[in-house]
């Protein structure tokens, strides 16, 4: 799929979330960090310890992420000037200090820097800050408190995505608890087997002689009948069912999704989009042809490589939907529409991708997207 992709919308993370780890501001991060992942989405968040990979160079990584992220929050505690390193310095002075670094490459880049005040802190004054911080100032605060912490939260991310940074679709969110509930299937029926399934156990003297060898006896339990695992008060994995010949289905729907594409961004006529295109999937493709309209261009988009991955087709409820994870790679011309001169050229990009899709009228319709990095 190519509209995630238009106007670097595949852009990770979008939002940079920089807080102390000891302090009065520390416990007041963890909760605004987590909060955000659960309401965004890991792959738009980014965490300094969390999300560096190991081996990597700290400072530079720092760096990087901070400068193309869309969204730098700033936990500000009471103590967020004053609190002082090893060597007794306020560590806000300290040209190397990790906190000092993220939100200077943030205001030097001039991207959007919001300070959250936490703990009844103020935003610092020019006086208390170096001189590559000063723009923190001038910066609009948003303040969270613990007496109206769900109310101030949720402000906070009505004000990210009237950025224009949005949540996940209920369609990611639906597949993201699956998935809980998947590795938590898979965990109790292990350890059911574990439970169920004896295991002989050899007793030695101390002289390392076996003095008594007892097997225990096997007894198997039927996860599929609860009458079975009732009294063990654990959740009951459902009977897997073969989905398998679904899968072909949904590779042509999704081929079918990228020729539509194709066509829609040369002639910007939306109309076959809902072939195939459903839900959040066909309200961003719109609304990336209505920017199309007003700058007043087409684009001419070529598919020279698709490769499809794992594909997933699961029942919720009574709906049958898929998840497939999918590689593309996309080249395109974009031209003016009063001339047909060409204005821009984009060299091929690779474009992997997680697709959602739900089954209606025995066919398959694309309702999401997510794009990942590259």
């Amino acid at each position: 799929m190519s509209f995630a992709g238009i106007f670097n919308k595949k852009t990770r993370p979008k939002i940079f979330i920089c807080y102390r780890r000891g302090g009065e501001g520390a416990g007041f991060g963890g909760r605004i960090a987590d909060k955000l992942v659960k309401h965004f989405g890991d792959e738009q968040c980014f965490r300094d310890i969390e999300d560096i990979e190991k081996g990597t160079d700290f400072v530079e990584s720092l760096k990087h992420a901070t400068s193309i992220c869309e969204l730098l929050l700033v936990v500000i505690g009471p103590d967020w000037v004053t609190m002082k390193g090893a060597d007794g310095k306020p560590r806000i002075e300290d040209h190397h200090d990790f906190v000092r670094l993220e939100v200077s490459t943030a205001l030097e880049r001039n991207i959007r820097v919001i300070p959250v005040l936490v703990g009844g802190a103020k935003v610092p004054s020019e006086d208390q800050l170096p001189d590559d911080l000063k723009g923190l100032h001038r910066r609009q605060a948003h303040e969270l408190t613990d007496q109206r912490w769900h109310y101030d939260s949720d402000e906070l991310i009505r004000a990210i995505e009237s950025m224009g940074i949005k949540g996940m679709s209920p369609e990611e969110k639906e597949a993201r608890k699956r998935k809980k509930k998947v590795l938590t299937a898979v965990a109790v029926t292990a350890l059911i087997i574990l439970i169920s399934v004896g295991v002989g156990f050899s007793l030695k003297n101390a002289n390392g002689e076996i003095t008594k060898k007892e097997p225990v006896k096997n007894e198997f339990i039927d996860t599929s009948d609860t009458r079975n695992v009732k009294n063990l008060d654990i959740p009951v994995p459902e009977p897997v069912v073969d989905y398998s010949r679904e899968e072909g289905s949904v590779k042509n729907a999704l081929m079918l999704g990228s020729n539509l594409e194709i066509e829609a961004l040369r002639t910007l006529n939306e109309n076959p989009l809902s072939k195939v295109f459903i839900g959040d999937a066909l309200r961003n493709a719109k609304a990336t042809l209505d920017q199309f309209r007003n700058l007043g261009v087409h684009q001419i988009s070529n598919l020279e490589y698709q490769s499809f991955g794992d594909i997933t087709v699961y029942k919720e409820g009574n709906r049958l939907l898929a998840e497939a994870e999918l590689d593309e790679t996309w080249s395109s011309h974009t031209h003016r529409n009063s001339d047909n001169l060409c204005l821009v050229h984009q060299e091929p990009h690779d474009a992997p991708q997680t697709v959602f899709l739900e089954r209606k009228n025995d066919s398959w319709y694309i309702s999401a997207v997510t794009h990942h990095n590259t």
